[in-house]
């Protein structure tokens, strides 16, 4: 093997006094040679820098194989890597961990693997081994991880990179042989304590793919000092992080490895899988940056501050919510309790479903009772088991088990919500205000034992209602709570008004924004920023249009009519870790006419909006239905020129051609035109942005709206 290549092997050690020799001795029986082996004591505390001087004193290397070897004070496992990898000069380095060891062939067989391959970065199977060199017993729970990660490789993954997404199967850096050349496309080591070895492979994949050798070449050793065994939840961490950097670059240029994951390619293998939670906490970081900010591992929401409040008046309201996130409807509902309790009146809330809204409320002196987890559970079970039960795959006695399970799940669900009830009617004091037809469940119940109280109902879906109530047993039920003036319709728009009234539910049109009227001056849409922005704030759905806005800013590109320098910015999606409308955004906006011009960000607080309507020279709303969404009339306070869909609600805000341009639904080419047009005549668009502020600051803004509500809700006895 005279004219085989020169492999540098690098060996960091630290603290393996008792394996150390047995490394060394297993580079020394390699059948390949020759071999550089280059060997950096990590400033062990123990004596492995002593046995390896006595031990090369001792024995010396054979021929072809030549040593170095330093001792040196700490500096980490991937500062040694990377110092041994600097002084290598072999066209091909492997590594090897001090209390590990290779085969005798492994140098030889990998070299071959990666001629025959065409590769430069080879690694094989492991035999894992315990403190004594033993093989781990077959019932170990390490050596079943392995195994199953071997039967993902060869049944479910389609490539060995897309595998690494989920499970690092090259298991450690002394695993690795690879080429110089690689190293030098890839760079050096990461600042990872635990997971520098699956970043290197990640990276390399961007290149090309790995190969694996189906052979158990390297002996990984099972001992009480492993780090492998000192913190999952940071190995998770970094595990996250590194996915998460790896999926950001494909975003924004595709792999040179036509097998690397990306998130369009292999999207239906990537999402028929289950994700592991460093893999779902990767993928919802895509979308949850801040501007200009990279995404931390967690994102604390900043607490509100409490607001000075004066003393209550005595008037009370209860109010009622499905649920306290930070959706459109709660924190319209939020912000109605603020400014009644600013106006004096106090309130408390019934809620379906706690979340962060919940402490909030609290803060400003309302109480919040929601319903017991355990019926939330009893329902979440019932309904998924039922939904299984319609599954023709399922054999047909146990779909008949799944029903009964079904049915039992709601009964009790049932059973314990009106438990439950009663205690909500306690608290019940003054008029009472429920939001959204959402509230049903708990609402409806809640009337039928109130029915003293004066009760309204703030409506913001701009459905038909015949279709959001199919069982003739609920909709008489409702017909009946309002028909006999139990309960108050409410509408947020006109448009929304228009369609239950046709229904024959009519009621009270009351607008609310939760925003005061402006005072400082609006940003015009000419001033100098740091990047043009197309802004859209939407929980991302069909309904919302999201795919319409995304095809139109693409054909604007493809045509010319919206420059190069131009982002669309689209906040409000939902985590793709549960979201596959999110997966398919992201799939979308990583494609070649969208890539780098598309920012797709996450749920953000509605209090951390401002930096992006600061940041925007226009704003588009393309819903296909509304109601009179919070975002618009935010943007309309920030005098934003907006181009919006004529779709119900919207029409109510934006007047086509006084206070922005409106356009049909679902119409890419107008919706393209219209973004272009802004853009390119700044005058219009100022002029427009300043007609919609002053429409808010008139119809919209809490002086406009307050004074109404109050007044309808204590118009009762």
């Amino acid at each position: 093997m005279r004219n085989s290549p020169l492999v540098s092997v690098i060996m960091p050690v630290y603290n393996h006094e008792r394996y150390v020799v047995e490394a060394i001795e297993s580079v020394f029986a390699q059948t390949h040679w020759p071999i550089e082996f280059v060997i950096i004591d990590d400033g062990s505390t123990d004596r492995s820098a002593r046995t390896v001087r006595e031990h090369l004193a001792a024995t010396p290397p054979p021929e072809g194989v030549t040593v170095q070897f330093e001792s040196r004070p700490n500096k980490g496992a991937h500062a040694t890597l990377n110092e041994g990898l600097a002084r290598a000069t072999g066209a091909y380095m492997a590594i090897l961990n001090s209390d590990d060891a290779y085969h005798p062939d492994r140098l030889a067989r990998c070299l071959a693997a990666a001629g025959e391959h065409d590769a430069r970065l080879v690694f094989s199977h492991v035999e894992p081994v315990d403190g004594d060199g033993r093989p781990l017993d077959v019932g170990h729970p390490w050596r079943h991880w392995y195994g199953d990660v071997i039967l993902k490789e060869l049944d479910l993954a389609p490539s060995l990179s897309s595998l690494l997404l989920h499970y690092n199967i090259g298991v450690s850096t002394g695993n690795f042989v690879f080429h110089r050349s690689l190293l030098e496309e890839v760079g050096p080591f990461d600042d990872f304590r635990y997971a520098h070895d699956v970043d290197f492979l990640l990276r390399a994949s961007l290149i090309e793919e790995p190969v694996l050798l189906r052979e158990r070449l390297y002996l990984y050793r099972f001992h009480g000092d492993n780090t492998i065994s000192e913190n999952d939840q940071k190995i998770g961490e970094e595990y996250e992080e590194i996915v998460y950097r790896y999926l950001s670059k494909t975003l924004s240029a595709p792999p040179r490895n036509v097998f690397a994951p990306s998130l369009d390619r292999w999207t239906f293998s990537l999402s028929s899988t289950p994700w592991l939670p460093h893999l779902a906490r990767a993928v919802d970081r895509l979308v949850a940056s801040e501007p200009g900010q990279p995404a931390p591992v967690s994102r604390p929401r900043t607490p509100r501050p409490v607001p000075t409040l004066p003393p209550a008046d005595g008037r009370h309201v209860t109010l009622v919510s499905h649920e306290l996130s930070y959706s459109g409807a709660p924190v319209l509902l939020r912000d109605v309790a603020l400014a009644m309790r600013r106006d004096g009146v106090t309130s408390n809330v019934i809620s379906l479903r706690t979340g962060p809204l919940a402490k909030e409320f609290t803060d400003i002196g309302c109480a919040v009772m929601s319903e017991g987890g355990l019926s939330i559970f009893m329902g979440r079970s019932g309904r998924f088991l039922a939904h299984l039960s319609h599954d023709g795959r399922i054999p047909s006695i146990a779909r008949r088990i799944l029903r009964l399970g079904a049915r039992i799940g709601l009964v009790a669900e049932n059973r314990l919500r009106r438990l439950r009830l009663r205690a909500y009617a306690r608290t019940v004091r003054g008029p009472i205000l429920i939001n959204s037809f959402a509230s049903w469940s708990v609402a409806a119940d809640l009337l039928d034992r109130c029915r003293d109280v004066p009760a309204y109902w703030y409506i913001h879906e701009t459905y038909d209602p015949r279709i959001l109530m199919r069982s003739p047993k609920y909709y008489q039920r409702f017909q009946s709570l309002v028909t006999t003036g139990a309960v108050t319709l409410l509408f947020g728009s006109d448009a929304t008004r228009a369609v239950w009234a046709d229904a024959g539910f009519d009621g009270i049109v009351r607008y609310w924004s939760g925003m005061p009227r402006p005072q400082a001056p609006a940003v015009p849409a000419t001033a100098d920023k740091p990047r043009r922005v197309i802004l859209s704030v939407q929980a991302t759905g069909t309904r919302k249009g999201t795919w319409t806005l995304l095809e139109a800013f693409a054909l604007g590109r493809r045509d010319g009519w919206i420059p190069a320098d131009v982002e669309l910015r689209i906040v409000g999606c939902h985590p793709p870790s549960w979201n596959a409308f999110s997966r398919d955004l992201l799939r979308r906006v990583s494609e070649d006419d969208l890539r780098g011009a598309v920012r797709l960000v996450g749920t953000v607080e509605p209090d951390k909006l401002d930096v992006h309507y600061r940041d925007a020279e226009i704003y588009a709303q393309t819903s296909i239905m509304e109601c009179l969404p919070l975002a618009l009339l935010g943007a309309m306070a920030c005098g934003l020129p907006i181009v919006a869909t004529d779709a119900d609600g919207c029409r109510e805000a934006v007047i086509d051609g006084q206070t922005g341009r409106l356009v049909p639904p679902r119409q890419v080419p107008r919706l393209a035109r219209a973004l272009a047009d802004l853009l390119e005549d700044r005058d219009t668009a100022t002029a427009l942005g300043q007609r919609a502020r002053a429409a808010f600051s008139e119809r919209f803004a809490l002086e406009a709206t307050v004074s109404p509500l109050l007044d309808t809700l204590f118009s009762k006895p």
